[in-house]
């Protein structure tokens, strides 16, 4: 571990408040995030107090102290939504799968639904906010947030977002980055979502830090129809940089993550550290073209594919930290040696891939990348960080 990242380090794990309401300080790409900043922390005493104080442009932290019940607040659809012969009526799957909430069924029939309108529109986010959860207490169910046109310097932290009619893609997405800068998403639980746990794009997502979340993929309505969830994370903003770490992501199915697009304009940096992927019947890592990821200090246990074989022919630069030349190799352009990823018990093959250009793009960027623990202790040490209450 490179020396001068020992205090980034001690932050991360100690979280002191460093802000009101706030615990400890972003980092990484998201550093010099200071969401509602200094305001006084201020608790809403309705559903509607809270609407206004999310979507307002007054610099706040607002802390989430219960659950938020948004499920019927804005009335349901019954329609009809397309069932799938293979993500719907799932034969031989282990669960029920997703019907699709759209206007074409050219590949399935169609069959009677209902939805929830809440989870279908987001709360637009204003700038300058802090949405901080009270000890495990603060949820957010049946509404995502949403961050666009240009709204930035924003933390949300220790929060559960769920319940976003899971049984139906396009049910709604937990959070969206769309047109924003400078978000530090941090110690948070998503679960239950019908479409994204997070996604960006089109527009820029911008310097964004996703770090100790829990993305869990346990549920009834799958799209892989094997009671994990397909849909979580896809990251294609026009021009990202993302410091990933210390998230724990379980019983998925894929896109976890999703990365890049084949727009010409789109420009993605990832640095991926020290996270768990845990029981994922299907691909972890999925990159497209147009990104540049540095992978070091990850676990993967019991992960089906590890990474695409598809990644390592969409012309993304790709750096994946295998072996001792390739940890050894971040020396020079980088000042320290990178940790190794390692493939655990039952996990696919994980690639070796050493793109110069990654550590080229990454070698300028030096003042936001974060260090590392030790691979073998990212189990215990994610699994015991990780998500809500836990700061």
């Amino acid at each position: 571990m490179h020396s001068s990242l020992l205090p980034m380090l001690a932050a991360m794990l100690l979280s002191p408040v460093s802000a009101a309401g706030v615990s400890g300080t972003a980092f990484g790409f998201a550093q010099g995030t200071t969401g509602g900043g200094s305001a006084t922390p201020q608790t809403p005493s309705s559903l509607d107090e809270l609407k206004t104080w999310i979507t307002d442009d007054v610099e706040r932290v607002i802390l989430i102290d219960r659950e938020w019940d948004f499920t019927s607040t804005e009335g349901q659809t019954s329609g009809q939504c397309c069932s799938s012969d293979t993500t719907t009526k799932c034969p031989g799957g282990t669960s029920a799968g997703q019907a699709w909430i759209q206007d074409t069924c050219d590949d399935g029939t169609w069959v009677s639904c209902t939805y929830d309108n809440a989870a279908k529109t987001p709360l637009d986010v204003g700038s300058n906010k802090s949405i901080v959860g009270v000890g495990n207490k603060g949820v957010l169910k049946g509404k995502g947030l949403r961050l666009t046109g240009g709204a930035n310097n924003v933390i949300i932290q220790n929060i559960h977002i769920t319940d976003l009619n899971p049984q139906y893609v396009w049910g709604g997405d937990a959070l969206t980055l769309d047109g924003t800068d400078n978000v530090w998403i941090d110690h948070n639980k998503f679960s239950l979502i019908g479409r994204q746990m997070i996604v960006s794009g089109w527009n820029k997502g911008g310097h964004v830090t996703i770090s100790n979340n829990e993305f869990d993929g346990v549920t009834e309505w799958s799209a892989g129809c094997n009671g994990k969830h397909y849909w979580s994370l896809l990251l294609l903003g026009l021009e990202d940089w993302y410091t990933f770490s210390g998230n724990w992501l379980h019983d998925l199915s894929g896109r976890a993550p999703h990365m890049g697009t084949d727009y010409d304009d789109s420009k993605i940096y990832f640095h991926g550290v020290n996270n768990y992927f845990q029981d994922i019947d299907g691909h972890a890592f999925d990159v497209d073209t147009n990104t540049w990821v540095l992978l070091e200090g990850n676990y993967f246990d019991n992960v089906k594919t590890p990474m695409t074989d598809t990644s390592l022919t969409s012309g993304a630069q790709l750096y994946t930290t295998s072996t001792v030349d390739s940890a050894s190799g971040c020396v020079s352009p980088l000042g320290y040696i990178c940790e190794w990823n390692r493939a655990g018990g039952n996990t696919g093959t994980w690639p070796d891939r050493t793109d110069a250009a990654v550590l080229t793009g990454f070698s300028s960027l030096k003042e936001h990348l974060i260090g590392h623990t030790g691979v073998a202790d990212v189990p215990t040490n994610v699994k015991a960080n990780a998500g809500v209450g836990k700061l």
